[in-house]
């Protein structure tokens, strides 16, 4: 599963998919790889995959919402599941766990955390989720990192500094930028450089460069907002 595993190194250990190893990092998970083709490294999670759909799915009769859904589930755990005597442990699951000593989940939702890097392009744009958004001119050629923010906003980084913030595009191909963002580019570039003297000439015509109208496309339909 590429979602899980990227691939391996030249000494073959496991190489996790990112957004996958920052999940379980940010949830204190320790990641284990299951042997290829031995599925009984991995049956006993399956097995409980069915237990659930066998026995909690056949209770449910209606539900009006994945809340009330989530509240159904949780009366069979304390009703049902967790006060079983196990098939294996031959213990109900709330005593067994007292001695596993288990840590909470972050309460923390990843999404409120998660990072996406990006690339500054030379218009000192970053792309993200179909639209892009400005940042201060002077990280074009960086890497930075895109946060949202899960409130209609997102955040831009670089390493633990806050370099802009922007309202989240509704819909793709928006060009949200501020204008300060651009402020001292010409200060930056410096003095304008002195005019040649006017020259004759043979062929007066400037040459006009000939592109395919595809080249274009991408910009067609970008609609630009400025703060």
């Amino acid at each position: 599963m590429k979602t899980v595993i990227v691939g391996y190194d030249d000494q073959g250990h496991v190489l996790w998919n990112e957004r996958f190893s920052q999940f379980a990092s940010h949830h204190g998970l320790t990641l284990r790889r299951c042997a290829p083709y031995r599925a009984r490294t991995k049956g006993k999670v399956e097995n409980g995959v069915g237990y659930v759909r066998k026995n909690f799915w056949p209770r449910v009769q209606t539900f009006t919402s994945l809340r009330d859904l989530n509240q159904q589930v949780r009366h069979w755990l304390d009703t049902v599941a967790n006060v079983r005597v196990h098939g294996t442990t031959h213990e109900k699951p709330v005593d067994r766990w007292k001695h596993e000593q288990l840590k909470p989940l972050n309460p923390i939702p990843f999404e409120e955390v998660e990072r996406h890097t990006r690339r500054v392009s030379n218009d000192s744009l970053v792309s993200y989720g179909g639209s892009r958004y400005s940042v201060p001119y002077v990280y074009v050629g960086h890497t930075v990192e895109v946060q949202d923010l899960q409130n209609g906003h997102i955040r831009i980084y670089q390493g633990n500094m806050i370099i802009a913030e922007h309202p989240k595009a509704t819909r793709t191909k928006q060009v949200i930028t501020n204008k300060k963002h651009f402020e001292g580019i010409q200060n930056q570039i410096g003095a304008k450089a002195p005019q040649p003297m006017p020259r004759l000439v043979p062929n007066p015509s400037p040459e006009v460069v000939e592109r395919d109208l595809s080249v274009y496309e991408q910009f067609a339909d970008e609609e630009v907002i400025v703060q």
